[in-house]
């Protein structure tokens, strides 16, 4: 094999892993945001500030809610959906199955911040 078909394929090589890169990580946002709608009962909930930290093994998405309660009024929060399943995590006691706001806050700096999330 020549030196630029070598090239050429090192070249097709990272393109496809960067490429399926993209994909996991687009697949873990909108999983997370399929399992957040569920979580506040509202299939409308628009989401911000999305991000992917981790791994497409043990990672999680982070980011923000805007969803109407029961009531009709709009909240947000912030959210963690974990790509191997656990949660999601909402702030602020929200959801079907609240956590308390230290162990939001616990896992929002661990899972989200000191794992390089900055939305």
């Amino acid at each position: 094999m020549t030196a630029r078909k070598k090239q050429c394929m090192l070249l097709l090589a990272l393109g496809l892993a960067a490429c399926s890169d993209k994909d996991w990580r687009q697949r873990a946002i909108d999983n997370a945001e399929d399992r957040v709608r569920s979580e506040v009962g509202d299939p409308a909930a628009q989401f911000s500030k999305l991000g992917v930290t981790g791994n497409s093994s043990s990672g999680q998405t982070c980011g923000i809610v805007i969803a109407k309660t029961a009531g009709g009024f709009e909240q947000f929060a912030r959210f963690i959906a974990y790509i191997d399943g656990a949660g999601p995590y909402l702030d602020k006691g929200l959801g079907a199955h609240p956590i308390t706001q230290s162990k939001f806050d616990f896992a929002w700096e661990n899972d989200c911040l000191k794992e390089g999330y900055n939305g």
